[in-house]
């Protein structure tokens, strides 16, 4: 019978290893078998705490099921929470919480891995923050991903258990995954399955209902109907009967025979509300959690895939630049300056032979960012612009582009647009920010050309972008 992984008696202990670092076996003997070098050996969690050893990595022997579950737990919620853990393969299936299943062999080379990651990033594993501590954890397993599980319990449907280890009171497992995919740190690896989420509340646990086209009843049934030939009325067969005959409702013509006087269409429904006959109902969406009802098209569709640390997402994070405020606008449609200043060249060049061809230039200032950032912090900025980018990017078309020449100066390509109507939008969104925030809000300048109408002769990307950004 196995240990409980809390409890157990003094550690039998091994010779120290050579190395500062060496993985740390957790087997309820608390011994290493005679073929096992290079590592250390404990009877529980609590003893390996006590002894004060740094650890390599983490291998789970001889554990039952529930006791690998609450050892990965343990060492996840510690300060080694970035450390390996691999799992024997005579042990339960390991939880999400662990790497793998292999040998002490594989566990030692994939701790000796990640130490040699940490010491290139030279960060300190306590402080991060816990977009960082994904990121971190990511970095030094390469190759990782990170797994959806599909849990019926969870709000959102699919939930990353991995994700969920690391975060801590107060931290928001989705948020963070969002915001890390829309700066593109992390990137999805392999589609799992798509979803459909209410708009009102998020929830993906979403009820599909028949309804009738005409009232939106659910009270409806299939009934067979009749069609009169005299004036084309059409009803449930119930409407017709009259003193054992058929007469029609609505002329009281006597229905004799069919084919002649009426005939049966297509198997039809009949709504018991406002008796409306029809062929095909509609159907409703209705969101179990918040009973808000929509139609199925106004869904919000998410895909739902593994994620792996992207290239920008490892040369941001060996470069210490995850905290970068002003990359959260590089989300909404981004592109790199010289290829939006290629296109908008491109667009001025088009207007001059297709008259119809119509844009709008737009250049978002933050004017304060700076003496906020010395004032609040830049995490205080990220989140205030993070939620600024996320707003764009729901007000932006497919065919929108936007672009950053420098930290604070945001510009925006809209082609067939006129620019005032997503001027109030961005407005609204910046006052809300003011009201929340106060005398730590963002200062916003928003100004815009509309071509044709602003068009002067000759004019360029170089010569629109400058004009638009010396404006007064």
């Amino acid at each position: 019978m196995n240990m409980n992984p809390s409890t157990g008696a003094a550690p039998l202990r091994q010779p120290l290893p050579s190395a500062l670092e060496s993985t740390v076996v957790l087997r309820p003997s608390g011994s290493l078998l005679p073929s096992e070098r290079d590592a250390m050996a404990f009877a529980s969690w609590p003893a390996f705490t006590a002894s004060g050893f740094v650890p390599l990595g983490f291998y789970l022997d001889g554990w039952d099921a529930p006791a690998l579950v609450a050892l990965c737990e343990s060492i996840r919620h510690s300060p080694w929470w970035d450390r390996p853990i691999w799992a024997s393969e005579s042990s339960a299936p390991p939880p999400a919480w662990a790497d793998a299943a292999g040998s002490l062999s594989e566990a030692i080379a994939a701790g000796e891995r990640a130490l040699a990651a940490r010491r290139s990033l030279k960060l300190d594993p306590s402080g991060l923050h816990f977009d960082e501590r994904v990121l971190y954890f990511m970095y030094l397993r390469d190759g990782a991903k990170l797994t959806p599980l599909c849990d019926r319990n969870s709000a959102q449907l699919y939930r990353y258990p991995l994700v969920e280890a690391l975060a801590h009171e107060g931290d928001d497992v989705a948020a963070c995954l969002a915001t890390l995919s829309r700066r593109r740190l992390l990137e999805p690896a392999e589609l799992i399955d798509r979803t459909r989420h209410c708009r009102a509340c998020g929830s993906a646990h979403i009820h599909y209902l028949d309804v009738c086209p005409h009232c939106s009843s659910i009270q409806i049934n299939k009934a067979p109907s009749l069609h009169c030939f005299t004036c084309g009325h059409v009803a449930p067969e119930n409407d017709f009967h009259d003193d054992g005959g058929l007469t029609c409702p609505k002329c009281s013509t006597a229905l004799r025979h069919i084919g002649v006087d009426y005939d049966r269409p297509l198997t039809q429904y009949a709504c018991g509300s406002c008796h409306h006959v029809f062929v095909e109902t509609s159907v409703v969406a209705r969101c179990l959690d918040c009973r808000n009802t929509t139609e199925p098209n106004a869904l919000d569709v998410r895909e739902i895939a593994s994620l792996r640390l992207s290239a920008h997402g490892r040369a941001a994070l060996r470069a210490g630049q995850i905290r970068e405020s002003f990359a959260a606008l590089d989300t909404a449609n981004y592109v790199e300056p010289a290829y939006f200043r290629r296109l908008l060249d491109w667009a001025l060049a088009t207007h001059a032979r297709h008259k119809e061809m119509h844009f709008a230039l737009m250049l978002v200032e933050f004017q304060n960012a700076t003496e906020v950032i010395e004032k609040q912090g830049a995490a205080r900025v990220f989140l205030m612009l993070d939620e600024f980018a996320r707003r764009l990017h729901e007000l932006l078309r497919t065919s929108d582009l936007t672009t950053r020449t420098q930290e604070e100066r945001l510009w925006l390509m809209l082609p067939f647009s006129h620019p005032e109507g997503l001027t109030a939008r961005l407005q609204k969104v910046l006052h809300e920010q003011s009201s929340q925030h106060g005398e730590a809000a963002l200062r916003v300048r928003i100004r815009h050309l509309q071509i044709p109408r602003d068009l002067q002769n000759h004019d360029t990307a170089v010569q629109l972008m400058g004009r638009l950004q010396n404006a007064d």
